[in-house]
């Protein structure tokens, strides 16, 4: 009897054990109601939407998918940027695999222009408490505006998508198309109240808190759970950083610029070496800022009409009259270079104005010296030695030594002029020795030896003094 109670408990036992062994493994990985495991990605976006806030936006959401986020957050503040990149920010946060919260913050963080779009876009839409979201009224660039058809064509385009992306997901389509046609600016509580957001919360902890068990709207409907999540904060790299000064229409600008006066330089100059090496760095990286932004041909057409009329003045004698177009073209492609469509991301007409006037005026003069200087007879080797006057330092009869240009030379008296035509190899000065201290003139050069005249036989022989050694 007792050993089939023992049998019993042993078996009993084993059955236990085993069923642990399996059950075990499922409980540890299923968590108990209302508690999540994992990340939450929190992304800042604290910039103008540009190209390179772009390239941000897409690397950090496929960071947060590989990490398997549960959600990302988007940190957002911004005064609104380029329509083409926010466009891009949108698909990639719509094809992310997660939901995306869109988090105006932090406090006086405002969602303008196209940072309204960006949060109208989040499967999640919430505000700091103090922070605001609107005027997103599309602007045209360019001498008066477009046309009012054009306009209108913009802005009903704008009001549109605006009013499909918070219909889409839940929220208030009529407020929503006001941002755009009358560029309102609504406060979070506002925003609230009037369903063009979700949520109004003071931190990132408190709106996890308030996520957990959030009905998501949209493509990606569903029930999220967010208690317990990690949040993991991903701030702009300095690789973006970079690029975002890069793509600012104003450096750009400066870059190219700057970047086309070294380059003429040295193409004028040879071998100055810094000129042309500032020149084509400059260039390049104008030129990479210059290829993320919407670019005219009118821009461009009047920024190398500009280059070429400043070189022209070198050349022609048109009074200024080049140059002083070639300046002015410059400007005039600084303003309508970079076709940006918003005021938050525009070429500033000042800098422009007083860059235009500064290297326009300085590969003007630099040009026009370097062509002078070209034109100056030659000034090289033996050749810059005629003409220059010297001092006798040992007598000359008819040979000696004299001082000039700062070395001793052996110097030899040149044929006197007799006045009759006959070139005579007699020497100078009527056979008498040129003393020590008179200064003469050097006529040629013969291998080492000047061939040289006393001044007293030019008849003009104290007229140069200055050029003495």
């Amino acid at each position: 009897m007792r050993g089939r109670r023992l049998r019993f408990w042993v078996c009993s036992a084993l059955a236990f054990a085993g069923a642990a062994t399996l059950i075990g493994p499922a409980l540890a990985q299923t968590a108990p109601s209302g508690q999540s495991s994992g990340i939450a990605d929190s992304i800042q976006l604290q910039a103008t939407i540009d190209p390179a806030t772009q390239k941000w936006i897409s690397s950090a959401l496929d960071n947060a998918a590989s990490e398997n986020a549960k959600i990302a957050i988007i940190r957002l503040d911004t005064p609104g940027g380029l329509s083409d990149s926010m466009r891009s920010i949108i698909e990639d946060m719509g094809s992310a695999p997660m939901p995306v919260v869109v988090y105006v913050s932090p406090s006086n963080a405002r969602a303008g222009s196209a940072g309204a779009y960006i949060t109208e876009a989040a499967d999640v839409a919430a505000m700091y408490p103090v922070s605001n979201i609107g005027s997103a009224t599309p602007i045209a660039i360019g001498p008066g505006g477009g046309s009012s058809d054009l306009d209108r064509k913009i802005k009903n385009d704008a009001a549109a998508s605006m009013r499909a992306l918070a219909a889409a997901h839940g929220r208030n389509p009529k407020l929503a198309q006001l941002l755009v046609t009358q560029a309102k600016n609504v406060t979070a509580t506002e925003a609230k109240h009037a369903g063009l957001i979700d949520l109004i919360s003071p931190s990132q902890e408190a709106l996890l808190r308030q996520l957990d068990g959030f009905h998501v709207k949209g493509p990606k409907a569903q029930t999220l759970h967010t208690a317990g999540l990690q949040i993991e904060n991903h701030d702009l790299p300095f690789q973006y950083q970079l690029l975002e000064i890069l793509v600012n229409p104003n450096v750009a600008y400066l870059l190219i610029l700057i970047g086309l006066v070294g380059m003429v330089i040295e193409l004028f100059s040879p071998g100055l070496i810094v000129p042309g090496t500032i020149g084509v760095i400059s260039f390049l990286l104008g030129l990479y800022g210059t290829a993320q932004l919407p670019v005219t041909a009118a821009g461009v057409l009047l920024l190398v009409f500009g280059v070429a009329m400043i070189i022209g003045e070198a050349h022609l004698p048109t009074h200024g009259i080049l140059g002083a177009s070639g300046v002015a073209a410059l400007i005039a492609s600084g303003l309508v270079l970079y076709d940006t469509n918003t005021s938050s991301f525009e070429i500033s007409p000042l800098v422009v104005i007083v860059a235009g006037l500064l290297m326009g005026s300085f590969l003007a003069v630099a040009v026009e010296r370097t062509i002078r200087a070209r034109r100056l007879p030659k000034r090289t080797g033996w050749e810059e030695m005629v003409g220059a006057v010297g001092e006798v330092r040992d007598p000359l009869d008819p040979i000696g030594q004299i001082f000039v240009e700062g070395a001793l030379w052996r110097a030899e008296l040149a044929p006197a002029h007799d006045g009759s035509g006959n070139g005579g190899a007699e020497p100078a000065v009527d056979g008498r020795a040129i003393g020590r201290g008179s200064r003469v003139r050097v006529e040629s050069v013969e291998g080492l030896t000047l061939h040289v005249r006393p001044l007293e036989d030019e008849p003009d022989a104290g007229e140069d003094p200055a050029t003495a050694t």
